[in-house]
């Protein structure tokens, strides 16, 4: 199975865009990697979905420095990151609700 980035992307800005506090933005990118597990997506593939989108939130921060959204964006980068720097990430994510 697939993970459509682009799609996954609009849909994960549309939510940060409203969220009001690091924890909002952390449930956000949380809810979308379930999602992801939960269709039984193998783990490499989300890892490296993982750190695809750890890059876009990055360029992304750079890009909107100043503006409102980019305090957003640098919370879910620094959530991804501390994701990708955990191991095995994908049993506690599995766990959680």
């Amino acid at each position: 199975m697939k993970i459509y980035f682009e799609y996954d992307v609009s849909e994960l800005i549309n939510k940060l865009k409203v969220a009001d506090v690091y924890l909002e933005c952390e449930a956000i990118v949380l809810e979308n990697i379930k999602k992801h597990t939960d269709k039984n997506i193998s783990i490499i593939f989300i890892e490296g979905y993982i750190k695809k989108l750890h890059r876009y939130f990055e360029d992304k921060t750079v890009i909107n420095k100043g503006n409102a959204d980019c305090i957003n964006y640098r919370y879910a980068a620094g959530f991804l990151n501390t994701i990708i720097a955990t191991p095995y990430w994908h049993s506690w994510i599995k766990t959680s609700d």
